[in-house]
């Protein structure tokens, strides 16, 4: 992924509103990328901010590349999860296969 990718992709990851292979591409790129780490982290502090004031709120005062980089390991999480459930049900469609297709041979 490219920076102007990237950086056309942070609403959607703050709002998140993005596929797992586009967020896995986006994760992966402000990772090694700072400018688009920095421009990630500073439309997360404002809207986490905005959000707070919204409902009527005082913004907590957070260390806020903390709260982003527990954000983006748990995005990271997500993914791993959501490979490991997509790779479980593919193994269980083949074995389902494989047990018809055993017993229709038989």
């Amino acid at each position: 992924m490219d920076c102007k990718k990237a950086e056309s992709l942070v609403t959607d990851y703050i709002n998140g509103k993005m596929e797992l292979k586009e967020l896995e591409d986006f994760i992966a790129h402000v990772k090694v990328c700072s400018s688009c780490y920095d421009e990630l982290q500073t439309y997360y502090t404002v809207y986490f901010a905005m959000e707070h004031l919204e409902n009527g709120e005082n913004p907590p005062s957070f260390n806020m590349n903390h709260v982003l980089v527990e954000d983006l390991k748990q995005q990271e999480r997500f993914i791993k999860y959501e490979k490991l459930k997509r790779f479980i049900l593919l193994a269980t469609c083949i074995l389902l296969f494989l047990v018809i297709l055993f017993l229709l041979i038989n």
